[in-house]
C-alpha cells in the first residue's frame, strides 16, 4: 500500500522542523549589507582589486582587506535581519584584518567582494560597484579562483585561463546589475 503525502504537508513538515535557511545579502549606503537566513555568522569578509586591476578576486587572501570573525570561535550570532556596515565591528565580534587602525576607504570606480561565511546554513557572497554615491550589487560572469588558498589568480570559470576584465566597467556594471 503507497501513502501519498501532499506536497503542502512536507512543506509544513520541513518548517516546524526547522530547516535550514540559506543566508541572503543586500547591500546599501555604507556599505552596509543586510544578512537574513537560519545560520550563524562565522566571518566577515571583504576583498579589494589587486594593483592594477578593478575587479576583486574571491578569497584573495593578499586583496583581504576588512574581516570580522566571532570573539569566541564558530559561534556567531544569528544572520537573521543582522546587519554589518563595514568597518564598523559588531558586538560579539573581533576585527581581525586589518590589524590594526581601522578599515581601508573603498575608492569610488572598483568592484569589491564580499563573503558572509556562516554555520548552519549556506553563506552568502557578491560583488559590488562603488559608485560614487552608492555601492551597486553586481554579477561578475566567469571569474572564478585559481585556488581557495595560497597563490589565487582570477580566472575564467572552468578553465585555466585569465580572467579578462572588462574594458568599459561602467557599462559592465549596467548591463550586471543585480536587481
Amino acid at each position: 500500500m503507497r501513502v501519498l503525502i501532499p506536497v503542502a504537508a512536507i512543506s509544513l513538515l520541513l518548517t516546524i522542523n526547522g530547516c535550514e535557511v540559506s543566508t541572503s545579502a543586500r547591500i546599501h549606503n555604507g556599505p552596509t549589507y543586510s544578512l537574513d537566513g537560519s545560520g550563524r555568522l562565522v566571518s566577515f569578509n571583504v576583498y579589494g582589486p589587486q594593483l592594477g586591476h578593478k575587479i576583486a578576486t574571491p578569497n584573495d587572501a593578499k586583496s583581504l582587506m576588512w574581516s570580522i570573525n566571532p570573539v569566541t570561535g564558530f559561534q556567531g550570532a544569528l544572520v537573521a535581519r543582522m546587519e554589518v556596515k563595514y568597518g564598523n565591528v559588531p558586538q560579539g565580534y573581533v576585527q581581525t584584518v586589518p590589524t590594526g587602525g581601522g578599515a581601508p576607504v573603498l575608492s569610488s570606480g572598483l568592484v569589491y567582494y564580499f563573503f558572509a561565511e556562516t554555520t548552519g546554513a549556506s553563506g552568502a557572497e557578491g560583488f559590488f560597484y562603488m559608485d560614487k554615491t552608492s555601492p551597486v550589487l553586481i554579477n561578475v560572469p566567469d571569474l572564478c579562483e585559481s585556488a581557495f588558498v595560497g597563490d589565487v589568480k582570477p580566472v575564467k570559470c572552468g578553465t585555466k585561463e585569465p580572467y579578462t576584465e572588462p574594458k568599459d566597467l561602467e557599462q559592465f556594471v549596467k548591463e550586471h546589475r543585480v536587481g
